[in-house]
């Protein structure tokens, strides 16, 4: 009977120790999901620098710049501009890009075809 009870004893042992590495390697697996589609909350910024603006869009930061301009430029001369403006931030010389704003603005120039 000793036998049998230190049998149980290893038996449970190896089982509970691998339920617990298959749920840490479950755990890693999501965690390395969530950074690919970008929604993890530790890595999510409110706002972008032109540089992390440009990656983030996949372009490059002088059509970033481009894009910012025009949609300027446009506001100065006529007065107003129809659509969601590029959600941008200056705080001194520095830009900075919202990036839910950005997501709203890309969704709504993606609509209507926005050219720059």
């Amino acid at each position: 009977m000793n036998r049998l009870n230190l049998s149980t004893i290893i038996s449970s042992f190896i089982l509970g120790l691998s339920i617990v590495i298959t749920g840490l390697f479950i755990s890693h697996s999501g965690d390395r999901e969530l950074n690919k589609n970008g929604t993890n909350h530790k890595e999510y910024k409110p706002l972008m620098t032109i540089k992390e603006t440009a990656e983030y869009l996949n372009i490059t930061e002088p059509q970033v710049r481009t894009i910012i301009s025009s949609e300027e430029n446009m506001l100065e001369t006529t007065g107003s501009y129809s659509g969601k403006m590029f959600p941008l931030i200056r705080i001194g010389t520095d830009i900075y890009i919202s990036t839910d704003g950005l997501n709203e603005w890309l969704k709504e120039s993606t609509t209507q075809r926005t050219q720059y």
